[in-house]
């Protein structure tokens, strides 16, 4: 949770509060852009935009919204941006996603199984799974990112988890 105070620091130009911030909200900034983009290069240059973005605007960010809701609609607004400016350059790789669900030392075959099941559900609803998951955001965090109502996140995430598990079935039926 980003304090108040630390917020203050921001706006004074301290550069530790910065990297408490980009600690605290690397993330859910990360999980937000490469649900857009889908290419991690690109993801990362975007993440870096997004905080500058964050530091040259953070003079007008208003108190009555929560902190990480207006950085990850920065991050949100950045993709959109890029993913618009280099529509015909972005490479989608199911396989950019292969370090979000598991860690780095699992095996090549668990990899292999996340990015089959992430594949399998809309590009939504990958948005929302990877927001909750890999962001740890809120179902209502989400939604208020998202622009959807709250029962629709809780539902689109609750679908997505469901078509994961009965493919995860299929796949341990015929292993």
């Amino acid at each position: 949770m980003i304090s108040q105070k630390l917020i203050n620091r921001l706006k004074n130009q301290d550069e530790t509060a910065f990297e408490a911030v980009y600690h605290e909200t690397k993330h859910a900034v990360y999980a937000m852009v490469i649900s857009i983009v889908r290419d991690r290069f690109l993801a990362e240059d975007i993440m870096q935009d997004t905080y500058i973005k964050m530091l040259r605007n953070i003079q007008s960010y208003k108190r009555r919204y929560k902190f990480i809701n207006w950085l990850l609609t920065i991050a949100k607004n950045t993709a959109l941006d890029s993913l618009r400016a280099n529509r015909s350059t972005v490479n989608v790789d199911p396989g950019d996603n292969d370090d979000l669900f598991i860690s780095k030392d699992a095996s090549v075959e668990k990899k292999m199984l996340s990015e089959y099941y992430l594949s399998l559900i809309p590009k939504d609803q990958q948005q929302i799974v990877l927001l909750r998951v890999v962001g740890d955001l809120k179902h209502k965090d989400i939604a208020s990112i998202m622009e959807m109502p709250l029962g629709t996140v809780t539902y689109l995430y609750q679908k997505a988890l469901s078509t994961m598990r009965e493919n995860s079935k299929e796949v341990d039926d015929n292993a």
